[in-house]
């Protein structure tokens, strides 16, 4: 089968709202653009199934015709809420342009048809299909090329400047050789390396690994959100995070396995304040992970919520809207509310939301590969150690200054010639799994890869079992992954053949995640060690770096990029210093 060529001046991979975003940007200012979708465009990634709050500074928000937002809010308030709640680790430059554009961003998703559902004092929301739906009409509109269920397998670059990439059709199962003057990563997070995870299946990091390799740089790729109180039990609903959204609305009663509500061990403050405030996700994933580690949890390794002492119209109200006949993301909850009503509980624990870290980039979203940008979940963005802001702010701000910068890096040089034989050397190394029909099988690889993840890399960390879970991964990458096969060698739709391609990029960000955390010997945001139970900010003011050399990953570290807000110094106990960072949020009284 004949590759097929294609030649674009602004290359963007992922089919997301950052994705679309950027390739939006750079066809706005003057590029040809292609953008390639890994699955159906416009469905795939995180961004369709997103819930979708926007946010941004309410007096910003007041302003902006139709919309209800905090007069007494400031852009001054959002910024001290980002970087005290992530713990003095986000990058402020990044900050403040997130603060920046945002208005900018909504008030053009709202003239392109977005349906406003919701405003509040920082927020607007709307559904993340919404959003597509709009990205995608503009894109059409403004003349990008779009492609997909189109996978990109590699980067092709020439004395360290990407020129290009490799993609499979998975229609057809054919080659597309991408040459390309500038590229835009876009592709999200890695939920997929994870079990179980909050996340769509295609989320499996290639992007990331690919700009590795390309010789990009990650960083604080140890800082990984999760979302408490998802679905543990039963199987079917393992994932969803529907008894999240209804403890966060109307709270509910947390019991271990002997029955005891164990957040009642912890401070007051820290409990009412993570009950209702995106702070849940990171002390109530820690809360649970302790009690499932000394021995009480229950059988699927996680705890019981039930609607306690909640009354049940206050429970029917939030479900009408937030779970319509009890439905919700294609799920039928109806049991679940029957079993709401009686008071009987369901199994929940922690599960992947969000990725905190990934490539580098600066603030035109440039990683340290000429011609290679990054924007959204996959980069390392605004929010440090803990996301308390929207994500769905970060991909269209990140997404619109990458497309755009791409665009102006594309004018200025000149394109490469397509080095055929580095095309086919990629192709035939894609195509090995297919010459191993008995090989081993990438789902059974993966699950055990997924689970040790989850028992290792967890809320809870500690140096031991990080280190048997980067023992783990070495001895997979050198004696498992060069022998995976897929049963069929029919190149059409061979969904095996394709996990087979994702699996060592999944493995090799575990590994850097891994080698990240055990470097951080300190406790902060969403990363804790229990073996360094302190918020360090005296050695630990740093971001984490790695990067591929001679084939191997190394860690280093950089300080931490500050404009206005100066971080304090000293040793603080781990819950101690989030209590500081709670009561440092402003008084709008949001709940982001």
């Amino acid at each position: 089968m004949n590759p097929k060529v294609i030649e674009t001046d602004v290359l963007v991979v992922g089919g997301g709202g950052a994705g679309f975003r950027a390739a939006i940007g750079a066809r706005e200012a003057g590029a040809r653009v292609v953008l390639s979708s890994k699955g159906p465009l416009a469905r795939s990634g995180a961004s369709p199934m997103a819930g979708a709050d926007f946010t941004l500074d309410g007096r910003s928000m007041s302003r902006i015709e139709g919309l209800t937002g905090d007069p007494d809010d400031s852009p001054e308030k959002v910024f001290n809420d980002i970087v005290t709640q992530g713990c003095y680790l986000n990058n402020q430059t990044l900050v403040e342009q997130y603060i920046r554009e945002a208005p900018a961003r909504l008030k053009e998703l709202i003239g392109w048809g977005i349906q406003v559902k919701v405003s509040d004092e920082r927020m607007i929301f709307t559904s993340g299909l919404g959003i597509m739906d709009a990205l995608l009409k503009k894109a059409r509109s403004s003349g990008v090329g779009l492609l997909e269920d189109v996978a990109l397998l590699e980067l092709t670059t020439r004395d360290g400047r990407v020129t290009g990439g490799l993609g499979l059709d998975v229609r057809s199962g054919g080659f597309i050789r991408f040459k390309a003057r500038a590229v835009v990563m876009a592709t999200g997070g890695w939920h997929k390396a994870f079990r179980p995870n909050t996340g769509m299946r295609d989320l499996s990091g290639e992007g990331l690994a690919m700009a590795l390799r390309a010789g990009a740089r990650l960083g604080n790729m140890e800082f990984i959100t999760f979302c408490c109180n998802v679905f543990y039990a039963p199987p079917i609903w393992r994932g969803s995070i529907a008894p999240y959204m209804m403890s966060l609305m109307v709270g509910g009663r947390l019991t271990n396995a002997l029955g005891e509500e164990f957040l009642e061990a912890y401070d007051p403050f820290l409990v009412r304040t993570a009950t209702f405030t995106e702070w849940n996700k990171s002390f109530i994933s820690y809360a649970t992970a302790r009690e499932v580690r000394a021995g009480r949890g229950l059988g699927h390794g996680g705890v019981h919520y039930a609607r306690g002492d909640v009354p049940w119209e206050n429970v029917e109200l939030i479900a009408s809207i937030v779970f319509p006949k009890w439905k919700y993301k294609a799920i039928d909850l109806s049991e679940w509310g029957r079993m709401l009503e009686d008071g009987r509980p369901v199994e929940v624990g922690p599960a992947v939301e969000y990725f905190d870290g990934g490539i580098v980039v600066n603030d035109r979203f440039e990683t340290t590969v000429d011609g290679l940008f990054a924007a959204g979940e996959c980069t390392l963005g605004a929010f440090g150690a803990n996301r308390v802001f929207s994500a769905i702010t970060e991909m269209l701000v990140h997404g619109a200054d990458a497309g755009t910068h791409a665009a102006r890096y594309a004018d200025r040089v000149g394109a490469e010639p397509i080095d055929n034989s580095v095309f086919a050397e990629l192709e035939q190394a894609a195509a090995r799994p297919l010459d191993r029909p008995d090989g081993l099988r990438p789902a059974r690889v993966r699950r055990r890869v997924q689970e040790a993840a989850h028992r290792m890399l967890g809320p809870i960390r500690n140096a031991r079992e990080l280190e048997e879970f980067i023992g783990l991964l070495e001895r997979v990458g050198e004696e498992e992954l060069p022998r995976l096969g897929a049963a069929s060698r029919t190149r059409t739709y061979n969904k095996e053949w394709l996990e087979a391609l994702e699996l060592p990029n999944m493995v090799r960000l575990l590994e850097a995640a891994a080698r990240c955390a055990l470097a951080r010997t300190e406790s902060r945001g969403v990363h804790f060690r229990e073996d360094h139970p302190e918020t360090d900010n005296d050695a630990w003011l740093q971001e984490s770096v790695v990067g591929l050399n001679g084939g191997r990953l190394d860690t280093g570290r950089r300080p931490v990029q500050v404009t206005t807000m100066t971080p304090p110094r000293g040793r603080t106990p781990y819950l101690e210093f989030i209590k500081q960072m709670m009561e440092s949020r402003s008084d709008t009284g949001g709940k982001h």
